[in-house]
């Protein structure tokens, strides 16, 4: 995979999940939360070349 769609992919899942957890109650909402947090720290792993696999540039 290449970096930017790593950064891509992982941006987009972030937001999403952002924008259905501000419709989502209870256990459902902090699951969403939590995923776009993942999301977004993978996005930012992608960018500092911190990526847990090998990405090309």
């Amino acid at each position: 995979m290449k970096r930017t769609e790593a950064i891509q992919f992982h941006s987009e899942e972030a937001a999403a999940c952002s924008q259905a957890a501000e419709t989502a109650s209870g256990a459902a909402r902090g699951h969403l939360h939590e995923l776009a947090a993942d999301h977004q720290a993978h996005a930012d792993m992608a960018r500092h070349n911190e990526y847990p696999e090998d990405l090309e540039d």
